[in-house]
């Protein structure tokens, strides 16, 4: 018979910054989705670099996004020892949150697709304090959005969700903002995406 045994292992892991923390008056950190190659990502918020610095943890699986060669993504889990994988991913951000000095600083949230769960676990489980916390097309896990007075659903939730997207039925956002009436998404035109417009029209015009 097959057996399994869990190991703890060092990894190394890839963070990404743009800005000079030190003189910067606020801080993004970023939370991209599955099989996203993070300066691909990252690339529509560099028009509003000024007076910031972004923060970019790449998830600690990659993979070729095409074929056998060329570009890479990375993921933050998938469904295989899924447990394992939350664990890591937690105890990888509270590292680089501690290493970047993030405690006690103005820290704004922007989670994409996979990134808002990942995002939404940690926040919850550590207990961190934030600015602002933006969730772009993704939903929230379902053991965190089932209870409504736990630490993430009392913190001020910005959803922005995609009139076409592919990937989550309208209908089921609808049921998800019903049993959740206090929180007032914002719908752009278009599918499960963003851009610089969306951005400045939404997120740094403030």
């Amino acid at each position: 018979m097959l057996t399994t045994k869990n190991i703890v292992v060092k990894k190394h892991a890839r963070v990404f910054s743009f800005g000079d923390l030190k003189t910067a008056n606020e801080v993004w950190l970023l939370f991209h989705g599955y099989g996203q190659n993070i300066p691909d990502f990252f690339k529509p918020f560099e028009t509003f670099s000024k007076g910031k610095i972004f923060i970019i943890p790449e998830g600690l699986s990659r993979f070729y996004q095409k074929g056998i060669f060329g570009k890479t993504g990375a993921s933050w889990m998938t469904t295989e020892d899924r447990n394992h994988e939350i664990i890591d991913q937690l105890k990888y951000l509270d590292t680089v949150y501690h290493q970047y000095e993030l405690k006690g600083k103005k820290v704004n949230v922007f989670a994409f697709s996979q990134g808002v769960q990942t995002a939404a676990r940690w926040i919850e489980d550590r207990k961190i304090e934030l600015n602002r916390i933006v969730l772009w097309s993704g939903n929230t896990p379902k053991l965190i959005a089932e209870n409504p007075n736990n630490w993430f659903n009392t913190q001020v939730l910005e959803f922005y969700i995609g009139n076409k997207d592919q990937f989550v039925q309208n209908e089921k956002w609808e049921e998800f903002f019903k049993l959740k009436s206090h929180y007032k998404p914002t719908y752009y035109e278009g599918d499960h995406f963003f851009n610089s417009e969306l951005l400045k029209k939404f997120i740094f015009n403030l």
